[in-house]
This record gives C-alpha cells, sequence and structure tokens, in this order.
C-alpha cells in the first residue's frame, strides 16, 4: 500500500517537472522577471523535494535490506 502512493506521488512529481520545463522557454524569453523568479523558485522546491524523496527511499531501503 505505501509503495502504491510512493510510486503514485512519484509520477505526480515526474508529470510536475515535465510541465515546469515544456513552459521554461517562453518564461525565459518574454521579459517577465516576476514570473521568471517565480518559476526559479518553485523549480528550486521541486528540485528539493524530489532530493528528500530520495533520501527517505534511500533510507527505508538501508533500514529495510
Amino acid at each position: 500500500m505505501a509503495q502504491d502512493q510512493l510510486i503514485t506521488a512519484i509520477g505526480r512529481i515526474e508529470r510536475a517537472i515535465s510541465k515546469l520545463e515544456q513552459v521554461r522557454l517562453p518564461i525565459a524569453n518574454d521579459g517577465n522577471n516576476d514570473l521568471k523568479l517565480r518559476y526559479d523558485a518553485l523549480k528550486s522546491a521541486t528540485e528539493q523535494a524530489v532530493a528528500d524523496i530520495d533520501r527517505l527511499i534511500s533510507k527505508e531501503a538501508s533500514a529495510n535490506g
């Protein structure tokens, strides 16, 4: 059950990252600095969340393996 939830969460994160990357070019080219700053902050937070999940997975794998 927990593994299914984790797989679902990872899928959602991957889709969110993909969407962020798809909109990256228009943001970089439109001159809207506020939007770029918000995008960069969101991307950074997403990268941190992925890193946190990776650490949790590693910790769980070490505890159970």
